[in-house]
């Protein structure tokens, strides 16, 4: 088990849940179902979560058997956190990273099959743009990641994982995480992502195209680039 969970979910607010889940399911998420008043949905890679809401932006959820226990791993490791250990556990992480840890019950113990998703490829990280790259994977560190790359030419970067989620920490405006995909983008594969997608996707093209941006919600973005990019 990861410090801070058994399972992760990457939760976002939307005001309207319905449209928000038929962009999911358009960008390769599957199985959107309601538990407890929330959408869930995976791309096999990932787990998300939808709560209703227009504020709130993204936060990384976590299922434990005992709070009791990941607070005083928490408190242990000189990691600082609100809630209580009966409700939930919020820590605020790096850049605008928000982690909350819930009390685990049967229904939240999902797997993800592993599969690349169909439509959008492979899910390099959840990106969480930072002003300190290093520090902010000292914070990762404590809470139970650890390193498995990084790089200070060009633009600073530390990539870290629990074994449930990657984040990448990488220096860049700090603004809301957002997930980044690699494909094998060519115009077939562009036609088809705008073709499902319509107005939530835009292609980055200067020439020679960088990234498509899919919106999810407000509160969550979807880079794609090029798998050699």
């Amino acid at each position: 088990m990861a410090l801070l969970g058994h399972v992760a979910r990457l939760t976002l607010h939307s005001a309207d849940l319905p449209a928000t889940a038929g962009i999911l399911g358009d960008a390769g998420f599957d199985g959107v179902e309601s538990a407890q008043g929330h959408l869930r949905c995976s791309d096999g890679q990932i787990l998300i979560q939808l709560e209703s809401g227009s504020a709130g932006g993204v936060s990384l959820t976590y299922h434990a058997p005992s709070l009791q226990s990941v607070g005083d791993r928490l408190t242990a490791a000189g990691i600082e956190y609100s809630g209580n250990k009966t409700d939930a556990l919020v820590i605020h992480g790096p850049g605008q990273m928000n982690v909350r840890v819930e009390v685990a019950t049967p229904a939240d113990m999902e797997e993800r099959s592993g599969e690349d998703n169909h439509v959008l490829g492979f899910l390099d990280a959840i990106v969480v743009p930072v002003e300190d790259a290093a520090a902010a994977a000292q914070w990762a560190q404590k809470c139970g990641f650890f390193i498995i790359e990084a790089a200070s030419d060009g633009q600073a970067m530390v990539d870290v994982t629990d074994g449930l989620v990657k984040l990448s920490f990488r220096e860049q405006a700090v603004r809301a995480p957002y997930l980044h995909y690699t494909a094998d983008i060519d115009a077939e594969w562009i036609d088809s992502v705008k073709g499902a997608l319509g107005t939530s996707c835009r292609v980055v093209d200067d020439g020679i195209i960088e990234l498509i941006q899919i919106t999810v919600a407000d509160s969550l973005v979807i880079m794609v680039t090029a798998d050699d990019f």
